[in-house]
């Protein structure tokens, strides 16, 4: 392959080699911090971490405190089951039966 020199770059391509800036005996591992970033001073290498990380922590401990059982609905089904005042509509339980089928099928 044949590099022509008056084909121009863009601008935002580095041009020039890349060399290590880690000296010999000063090498550190840096820690994260609350900002998500870690920078190091010195021509060290740093490492930086988009805001979207930390938001999808956040979203992820707010829904381990959501409970997976809704204990008041279920509590108010079993009340209606254990005195026999539940009576299921057998055309609803069908149509989320076909519902529950048909986007099954979708997904595949």
């Amino acid at each position: 392959m044949k590099i022509d020199p008056r084909v121009q770059l863009p601008g935002d391509i580095q041009t020039d080699s890349v060399k290590s800036s880690r000296k010999s005996g000063a090498q550190s591992q840096g820690t994260s911090g609350a900002s998500g970033s870690s920078s190091a001073t010195g021509g060290e290498d740093t490492v930086s971490i988009s805001s979207t990380h930390g938001d999808v922590q956040t979203l992820k401990a707010s829904l381990e405190s959501v409970p997976e059982v809704r204990v008041g609905v279920v509590n108010a089904l079993q009340q209606k089951v254990n005195s026999g005042q539940y009576a299921p509509s057998s055309e609803k339980i069908a149509d989320a039966i076909i519902a529950e089928q048909a986007k099954r099928a979708a997904n595949a």
